[in-house]
């Protein structure tokens, strides 16, 4: 099996690429794709760092965790397989809005950004099918930071009245 057609294999695996078009996961497989593995503890992304890579999760899990004035780093949410991870490498300024930690050994399908964002560019009907699940995924991490936040500074008042 060849490296496109290992993506292309991979890539069905989890809720981001389940139902793209052959069309999809053939451009996709042809943007520089491959797995890499990362051990329990591993930094995989850096906050603020330029991210290189749009990864999807295979097998693992990888905790997305916050510097708090104050408090540290905070897991703000575990991603699990089949989600996504470094999003910011498809969006201006192309920087880590976390920090990416493996929780377990994790085996990503990674995209190296600069091929994914001319891909993007280049074909609408790609676009058209990878920017609403990157945004689902960041709707849903908008979501788990504004609960987690609720949790760590909703101890330090009585209500907050909007």
């Amino acid at each position: 099996m060849t490296g496109q057609q290992s993506a292309a294999v991979e890539l069905g695996s989890g809720w981001f690429g389940s139902g793209l078009s052959p069309h999809a996961v053939s451009r996709l497989a042809d943007c520089c794709a491959s797995v890499r593995t990362f051990a329990a503890e591993d930094i995989i992304l850096r906050e603020g760092a330029a991210t290189e890579t749009f990864g999807i999760v295979l097998d693992g899990r990888v905790a997305l965790r916050l510097l708090v004035p104050e408090r540290g780093a905070v897991t703000v949410m575990t991603v699990e397989p089949g989600d996504v991870v470094g999003w910011s490498a498809l969006v201006p300024p192309y920087r880590a809005t976390s920090t990416a930690v493996a929780v377990e050994s994790t085996r990503l399908l990674a995209f190296e950004s600069a091929p994914l964002r001319k891909a993007l560019q280049e074909d609408p009907a790609l676009a058209a099918t990878v920017y609403p699940r990157v945004l689902e995924a960041v709707a849903r991490r908008l979501g788990a930071t504004r609960h987690q936040l609720l949790d760590l500074y909703g101890r330090d008042q009585e209500a907050v009245v909007w």
